[in-house]
């Protein structure tokens, strides 16, 4: 079997990516018992077929992970898989709506006294 592209695997449905990965297994089991007794033949196969099942299986991946934040799209939590992975610094800061929260005396403070606003006149 020739190398496989990614592009035509996610044309694929999931249950045949499934079915294509059982064959790929299959198959690499069978090249790794030919390499046991002694059958060099087709050791070279064994590497492009490692590789095949590792695209099948990011191709799966990928479309599982896409299909996941489908459905938290508009969702109030998301898993933590699914979340911007950013910094700890910038997962642990304040939103906004917390920054800007007073509590009742900061606000009636700030209510009765306003930032006072002057006007500086140049005269020539």
């Amino acid at each position: 079997m020739s190398n496989l592209k990614a592009f035509e695997l996610r044309s694929l449905k999931k249950k045949e990516l499934l079915e294509k990965l059982e064959e790929l297994k299959k198959e690499l089991s069978g090249l790794r018992i030919s390499k046991a007794i002694g059958n060099s033949a087709k050791n070279s196969k064994i590497r492009s077929v490692r590789k095949n099942v590792a695209r099948v299986l990011t191709v799966y991946n990928q479309k599982k992970k896409t299909e996941l934040k489908n459905k938290y799209k508009g969702k109030r939590f998301k898993p933590y898989n699914l979340r911007k992975k950013l910094t700890k610094n910038k997962r642990l800061q304040l939103t906004d709506k917390q920054k800007k929260a007073m509590t009742l005396r900061e606000k009636k403070k700030s209510l009765n006294f306003p930032k006072r606003k002057y006007l500086v006149v140049h005269r020539e």
